[in-house]
């Protein structure tokens, strides 16, 4: 191959072509080059979808948290006719809760009856009931009311990890039973509830999980209820 290169340098002309050496040597090089090109693009087309299922990840879980802070946040206990106050979280387990809110506004707002729930498959619903009053003073919850899907690709906790929804009372001091859902002492006790979102997308077989936690004060219910209305 060297001669062949001294020959084409001084001008001579051969005509006898590529030898098998020479065609292995090209077909080398020509090898190495695509390997390179190759992992090169396959770094790269990897490290963008891993951008972007972290990027959607991101949005999921601010999107979700976003909604369920404001519908916590504004958690009030529902009067009843001489009789005591309905606490405002009628269940609080580990993966879902139903409470009533005052988070409507506008002339014609009224309380709703709002239950969120992470499904076994990592899908958030939200299902809200609006209420329904004769007097404009006490309000009941009739009707199948609406459901929407607010997230999915949400890690649903084992038993041993950290709840979706956790509930402390109003000295910070946390409300459990278990893996089950709060009795019915505990939720009128809940002050604050404390919120964990973990999201995890399939688009990426990187680990592109987002964490996202937050504890919602609830300044509607930081005595006690029972108070007969």
């Amino acid at each position: 191959m060297i001669q062949r290169i001294r020959s084409v340098v001084r001008g001579e002309r051969r005509d006898e072509g590529l030898t098998l050496i020479e065609l292995l040597v090209a077909m080398s090089l020509f090898g190495v080059l695509l390997a390179i090109v190759g992992g090169t693009f396959y770094s790269i087309t990897r490290a963008t979808t891993f951008a972007a299922a972290r990027d959607q990840n991101s949005r999921n879980a601010s999107n979700a948290m976003n909604e369920i802070v404001r519908q916590v946040r504004a958690a009030a206990d529902n009067p009843n006719v001489g009789a005591a106050d309905t606490p405002a979280f009628l269940s609080a387990g580990p993966t879902s809760m139903q409470f009533t809110t005052l988070v409507a506004t506008g002339r014609n707002a009224v309380p709703q009856q709002v239950t969120f729930s992470v499904s076994a498959a990592g899908v958030l619903t939200e299902k809200v009931i609006a209420g329904s009053t004769t007097d404009n003073a006490y309000y009941t919850f009739p009707g199948a009311g609406s459901t929407s899907t607010i997230a999915s690709s949400i890690e649903v906790p084992t038993s041993t990890g950290t709840p979706v929804f956790q509930y402390l009372d109003a000295g910070n001091t946390p409300l459990t039973n278990g893996a089950s859902a709060l009795t019915t002492d505990q939720v009128g006790q809940i002050a604050f509830v404390k919120v964990t979102l973990r999201f995890s997308s399939t688009a990426s077989t990187l680990k592109n999980g987002i964490t996202l936690q937050n504890t919602v004060g609830l300044p509607n219910l930081l005595e006690p209820t029972g108070d007969p209305t």
